[in-house]
């Protein structure tokens, strides 16, 4: 199966102010068969103009619609307002946070037909989203970050940020 290119995706998606979580949900969505109308992926991923989404609730928007999904993060001592209703709204689907996984596991997870989608540090220390869809020659194929790639070490420097926890949602059909 070939991963949907982000250029597809609707035009009222690309418009949205903090849509990466929105585009890693309706990419992930659509390469395992599941064409779900934007404003139910906004509502499943609760989004919000101020905080864009939340890891969790993306892992419970992929699993409403129909995906296999975990939970990864390290501790996280800052969970509060807005956040906190995500984990519970993620808790009515049955998904619980799972410790962090490395980088191999997520590669590992790639090659046996899943999605990673990880939360990583952007250079302007923004949070953003995008699928791992693999490795060659030490740089990680990320298509929703600069360039659509980057290489391997500085991404765990982004991944393991402050307040990024080395979060990620693990999808499969």
């Amino acid at each position: 199966m070939k991963f949907p290119e982000f250029s597809n995706a609707p035009n009222e998606l690309l418009e949205m102010d903090g849509h990466c979580g929105l585009l890693a949900a309706w990419s992930v969505l659509h390469y395992f068969g599941k064409r779900i109308e934007v404003s139910k992926i906004v509502t499943s991923c609760r989004h919000t103009k101020r905080y864009g989404v939340f890891t969790v609730c993306l892992a419970a928007c992929l699993r409403e619609h129909g995906l296999q999904v975990s939970f990864h993060s390290d501790p996280d001592d800052h969970i509060c307002g807005f956040e906190k209703q995500g984990y519970s709204y993620a808790r009515r689907f049955g998904i619980v946070v799972k410790p962090a996984v490395d980088l191999l596991d997520l590669l590992r997870e790639r090659k046996h037909g899943r999605v990673p989608i990880v939360l990583f540090n952007t250079s302007s220390d923004v949070g953003h989203f995008s699928p791992v869809l693999g490795m060659r020659r030490r740089i990680l194929r990320l298509p929703l970050a600069e360039g659509g790639t980057m290489p391997a070490e500085e991404f765990l420097d982004r991944w393991s940020a402050p307040e990024i926890l080395r979060q990620c949602v693990i999808a499969g059909p």
